[in-house]
């Protein structure tokens, strides 16, 4: 085989198996009909230019899931095979997409927070016109900065109403407010009150699951910036949130009266009969086990070796 083969071969690999790249996007990058990228990803694995490992960490999966739908009360776990840390996030969009279009039914109202990770699941959501009937919310208020505006839930709300055929409202305030007063103002305007009229109604909330550990990141300096709700995280205790509502690795939630914080209730969330988290990497662990035992949950997305740090942690406490 000549070398314009293979180099042609390696470079379809790369795109779809180390950048993520789905196999429509490699064929308009590359100019080559999807169909042909199917096969020659094939050729690739057949000589040897791709080589698939089994994790030795996870001889059962079903186990893990088990263990987690018990402990935690869960309805069901999803476990994502884990593909590197840099494109974990999309391969955790690529399964949640599909996973959560599928459940959802018609007559139905669904709730979502914001951020990259449900910015992957909805963009791998399964486009659908035979459902009817259903009405996408955000669940909290927009950045105080200039948060990327993917990531904004007002956006998600919008891609994921086209996604389902469904309709959609906004929620026309930021998440943290200068305050009580203009959150009081905020909170009686006619057009913010038909959107907290659907959260006494929901059906289904997909949120993902902030942590102390990414405070550094812009995205969530951006929809912080200019509020105190950092200082909440230099608590020792607090591990991560749920729609900015602070919480403990034990699911204790941390009091946040003194902000003014537009969102869903945390009682009101636990209501829902459906309540889906997404989150996975390392700098999520200790937040996800706290997301956990808040009760919060009914289903939870993520990877194996995250599912799996989690459970050491909870082994560990449990031995204590």
């Amino acid at each position: 085989m000549d070398n314009n083969r293979i180099t042609l071969l390696t470079k379809i690999a790369e795109l779809y198996y180390m950048q993520g790249l789905t196999q429509s996007q490699i064929s308009a990058k590359i100019h080559i009909h999807r169909t042909e990228i199917s096969k020659l990803l094939k050729e690739a694995r057949k000589l040897g230019i791709v080589q698939i490992t089994i994790n030795p960490n996870i001889k059962n999966s079903s186990n893990l899931q088990k263990f987690f739908i018990k402990n935690f009360n869960l309805k069901n776990m999803i476990i994502v095979p884990d593909t590197t840390e840099s494109i974990d996030l999309k391969a955790l969009g690529e399964f949640a997409g599909p996973y959560i279009s599928n459940i959802i039914t018609s007559n139905s109202t669904i709730g979502i927070s914001w951020g990259r990770t449900l910015a992957h699941a909805i963009s791998n959501f399964t486009k659908n016109n035979k459902k009817h009937n259903i009405t996408v919310v955000p669940l909290i208020g927009g950045p105080t900065g200039r948060l990327k505006n993917d990531y904004q839930s007002n956006r998600l709300v919008y891609l994921l109403s086209e996604k389902l055929n469904a309709n959609s409202e906004t929620l026309n305030t930021p998440a943290i407010v200068s305050s009580n007063t203009l959150k009081e103002e905020l909170l009686s305007n006619p057009n913010n009150q038909i959107v907290f009229n659907y959260w006494d109604k929901l059906d289904y909330a997909i949120v993902g699951i902030g942590s102390n550990l990414i405070t550094e990141l812009e995205q969530w300096k951006e929809f912080y910036k200019n509020s105190n709700f950092s200082d909440i995280f230099k608590n020792t205790a607090v591990v991560g949130d749920l729609l900015s509502h602070p919480f403990t690795q034990n699911g204790d939630f941390i009091d946040i009266s003194k902000l003014n914080i537009i969102s869903i209730d945390m009682q009101k969330l636990k209501e829902v009969p459906n309540v889906i988290g997404l989150a996975c990497g390392k700098n999520k662990v200790n937040a996800i086990l706290g997301a956990l035992n808040t009760g919060i949950l009914d289903i939870l997305i993520t990877t194996d070796t995250t599912a799996l740090a989690i459970k050491k942690i909870y082994d560990k406490k449990s031995q204590m």
